[in-house]
């Protein structure tokens, strides 16, 4: 999986209006509190989910019963399309999340009826799949600086926070790890780093403003880090 990046709107909405005169529609919406499951692996794939609000994580159990995250989604992200019949990833809410569902059979004929929502499904799928082959490529490549740089950018845009915009970080430091391959303590460390140079700014501990973006965007690319003097963060 990936940090997927969410574009779908309106999901269904269209198709439900015009189907709604002789049948119920067939999406619904469900809201989940941070902590609770959508699904776990394992369970039959009956729907297909699109977030309306919040994030969520992916993640896969190992052989040791450990948990490794494959993914985060944030609104207008679809999940649910990862396998033939049953999940292969559990999900679970990292924030208070509303999901629109649609049942797997249902989806051929509202697509039929909405080709925007086609069309946005097919790119959302490819922006997935872009992003999870770039993950792989990432894990044997990059330093931990370099994977913690392309993190933070990563999340900085999806909030919507450009520049030196303050922004949310909405999972754990030990999801990050997880994600990114590194230890608790590896993503701790990086993090006080990254501040003590200038790079970030930490308010608390969720709450992040990227100071130096340049200097990141350096490291994302593989580039190593700017070690001239670090501008003070207002």
């Amino acid at each position: 999986m990936c940090i997927a990046d969410g574009r779908i709107t309106d999901f269904g909405q269209q198709a439900s209006r015009e189907l709604r005169s002789t049948r119920p529609s067939p999406t619904q919406d469900r809201e989940l509190d941070a902590g609770e499951h959508l699904f776990f692996e394992g369970d039959a794939r009956t729907h297909v989910f699109v977030v309306k609000s919040g994030w969520m994580k992916l993640y896969r159990t190992l052989i040791d019963g450990q948990r490794q995250v494959v993914g985060f989604a944030n609104a207008g992200s679809i999940l649910g399309l990862e396998s033939d019949a049953d999940h292969l990833n559990g999900c679970q809410a990292i924030t208070d999340v509303t999901v629109r569902s649609m049942p797997i059979g249902k989806i051929a004929e509202i697509c039929a009826s909405d080709g925007t929502l086609t069309q946005q499904l097919l790119g959302q799928l490819g922006r997935q799949l872009g992003a999870a082959q770039a993950q792989l490529a990432s894990i044997g490549a990059q330093s931990a600086e370099q994977k913690l740089a392309s993190f933070l950018i990563s999340i900085s845009d999806l909030c919507g926070a450009p520049n030196d915009q303050a922004f949310r970080l909405p999972m754990r430091r030990g999801e990050m790890g997880e994600f990114l391959g590194l230890r608790l303590e590896t993503i701790s460390r990086q993090m006080s780093e990254f501040q003590r140079r200038g790079w970030i700014r930490m308010t608390s501990l969720y709450d992040c403003r990227i100071t130096r973006r340049e200097v990141l965007e350096e490291l994302a690319l593989g580039g190593e880090a700017d070690d001239s003097p670090m501008r003070l963060a207002s």
